[in-house]
């Protein structure tokens, strides 16, 4: 008889950075208001790194928070997957940098997927577990922004979103006679969704330095006007946002057979509080069942999912047997979705 297995969430953990950054603070950077801010992102303040400090190192911290939690050790790793939009390096990625740091010797991965990057790290990693292949999986998503942002009236609309931080899951492995299903309460990953739609690449996005046929990597030219800042077209984010969030939610439950009724959480990528109303309203979630803390870390890229989960599960919000879903939309544009029966 062929074995069974499902990914259960075993722990998740978290770190940010000390340093508050309030509305306040940048006000005196750029000419904007806590008021400006806050009703157009939820935002009240966000995390910034010192000096010294590198994404790896974040992740490092949040990686050990999961791992103390699940009383799992580094050693007995069997994957680590990192995701990242802003490396310690422009290589190699930073799943190796955190391995090191770990003192382990499970292979380590960086994936790609931009503010979905998590939703789609916990896609990857299921699909590695249900195949049998690995038993305990590591899942990172790390970022420094606050170093690629410029604090001017040029970048305000972009500058006042984006903070620093970490979050780290852990993924086990566990030999069923059923796979879980929205029904059966057999604790695990229930369904994954992951989407792209590479005509919106530009719209938000890091365009140099890098490899778009420039002859150059960056130039000088290009440094001195900063072209290296993140460039976004705000509306059109908005839009594909809330479409693709509340696409990817209605595809999860029509194919689980589910009614928004039935989610008991949902955990939505930290990038704007407006978008996440918006998604809620439009499925009818009730608001207390949306998870929210973009008012105190702003938007974290791939590190706000976990970083929501792990104080969502410490607050008592997530409790064992709930039925969770996971959204996410970033550049790319990319999106996912998970659902869990935690």
């Amino acid at each position: 008889m062929k074995q069974i297995f499902c990914s259960t969430v075993s722990s998740v953990g978290m770190y940010v950075p000390e340093k508050i950054v309030t509305n306040e603070d940048l006000t005196k950077l750029m000419d904007t208001s806590d008021e400006w801010i806050e009703e157009r992102t939820g935002i009240k303040e966000r995390r910034f790194v010192e000096s010294g400090v590198a994404t790896s190192d974040l992740g490092h911290k949040a990686a050990i928070d999961a791992l103390n939690k699940s009383r799992i050790k580094s050693q007995d790793l069997d994957l680590i997957i990192a995701t990242t939009l802003s490396p310690d390096f422009y290589f190699p990625g930073i799943g190796v940098l955190i391995q090191n740091k770990l003192s382990c010797d499970a292979p380590a991965i960086d994936l790609r997927g931009q503010c979905s990057g998590f939703t789609w790290a916990m896609t990857t990693a299921d699909s590695f577990i249900r195949s049998g292949q690995y038993k305990k999986i590591l899942i990172v998503g790390a970022e420094i922004q606050s170093r690629v942002i410029e604090f001017s009236n040029r970048g305000r609309n972009v500058s006042v979103l984006f903070g620093d931080g970490a979050g780290a899951m852990v993924l086990q492995s566990r030999e069923v006679e059923h796979l879980p299903t929205a029904t059966n309460n057999e604790r695990g990953i229930i369904d994954n969704l992951m989407g792209s739609d590479g005509s919106g690449a530009e719209i938000l996005a890091i365009k140099r330095p890098g490899m778009s046929g420039e002859d150059e990597f960056i130039t000088t030219e290009e440094t001195s006007e900063k072209a290296y800042l993140p460039i976004m077209d705000g509306r059109q984010v908005f839009k594909n946002a809330v479409r693709r969030l509340f696409e990817s939610a209605t595809t999860i439950l029509e194919r689980n057979k589910l009614k928004a009724s039935d989610i008991d959480v949902v955990i939505p990528h930290q990038a704007n509080l407006r978008i996440n109303s918006a998604v809620a309203e439009k499925l009818g979630i009730e608001k207390h069942k949306v998870m929210h803390n973009i008012q105190k870390y702003g938007n974290t890229t791939s590190a706000s999912l976990p970083i929501c989960m792990s104080e969502a599960c410490d607050e008592g919000k997530v409790k064992k047997g709930m039925l969770v879903l996971t959204l996410a939309f970033g550049s790319g544009f990319s999106w996912g979705a998970n659902l869990i029966r935690w």
